[in-house]
């Protein structure tokens, strides 16, 4: 009896430490990465490419959009895509749109970027975004 006594409480105390164990391993909660632009352009180099990711969810009807072309002497855009977000299966969920450009010569530029529903005119875009660039 003693012995069956002390095998319960052997065994709460592995699984109370085994619980606390697993609960301590857990990365804690990180905070969405969200664009926000920067005052602080950014240096390139003729011949670099450089992406911006923008959090997206097309589902919506919003999609980013170049608010005017920059000055493709300068900055040149090479592709963008639209990437769903890896770790989950859920209809309806976002992603990222990833915008490709090329550093073409030297110079400054701006991208500016508009987070917009295509067929709504008349009203302003949900977000914006705006990276200043410095090619040398």
């Amino acid at each position: 009896m003693k012995i069956s006594v002390l095998m319960v409480l052997a065994t709460a105390c592995l699984l109370v430490l085994a619980a606390h164990c697993t609960h301590a391993q857990k990365p804690p909660l990180t905070q969405k990465k969200v664009f926000s632009g920067s005052e602080t352009p950014f240096v390139m180099k003729v011949g670099d490419e450089f992406v911006l990711t923008l959090e997206s969810n097309p589902s919506t009807g919003y999609l980013w959009r170049l608010a005017e072309k920059p000055d493709e002497n300068t900055v040149k855009l090479v592709s963008s895509e639209y990437r769903a977000a890896p770790d989950t299966n859920r209809v309806g969920a976002g992603g990222n749109e990833v915008w490709t450009f090329l550093a073409t010569g030297k110079g400054k530029a701006e991208i500016n970027l508009i987070y917009v529903r295509p067929w709504e005119k008349d009203k302003p875009p949900a977000r914006t975004a705006r990276v200043m660039i410095v090619v040398e």
